[in-house]
């Protein structure tokens, strides 16, 4: 597995792309829970640069009900839902354990041992035992998983929990 830094992410913050036309700026929305406890905020979007498809929302869980600390953490975009009647962003129910095992966001450590550590922190038990385990990180099949559908983050975008 590759160990450097992934260059083909990008925080869309600190670029010049910008959010298309008719499509909501989420920087500075509240993260919830499904049972409406706070998460955090949104403070960026990790972009790849190939595809130029947003991967990962940046959440900062500084001001979250779960007390784990000042912590930014990057979570793919397809296990959110968008609601943007109340301007916020919904998590499905994540145990506070897994808050607290994912990585430090960092941008200059961001590679695809971090990629890997993500995406089995936040992987359910049942989808990890039918999944074949990941053995090389392969960028081409990385993102073919469900927890990096767009789709499914604006599939509920009408404030519906």
């Amino acid at each position: 597995m590759k160990d450097q830094q992934s260059t083909h992410l990008s925080p869309l913050a600190h670029s010049d792309y910008q959010i298309i036309k008719g499509e909501p700026n989420i920087f500075g929305w509240n993260v919830k829970s499904e049972n409406g406890a706070s998460i955090g905020k949104i403070v960026d979007l990790l972009f790849d640069t190939q595809s130029n498809a947003v991967r990962y929302l940046i959440i900062d869980l500084s001001e979250s009900d779960m007390g784990i600390g000042d912590k930014k953490v990057m979570l793919p975009i397809g296990i959110a839902h968008l609601h943007t009647e109340n301007d916020e962003v919904i998590l499905p129910s994540l145990h506070l354990d897994q808050f607290r095992a994912l990585p430090p966001y960092q941008l200059d450590q961001v590679n695809a041992n971090t990629e890997m550590q993500v995406r089995l922190v936040i992987g359910s038990p049942a989808a990890l035992r039918i999944e074949d385990s990941i053995v090389e990180y392969d960028v081409r099949k990385f993102y073919h998983h469900h927890h990096f559908d767009r789709g499914r983050f604006y599939a509920r975008g009408n404030g519906d929990r």
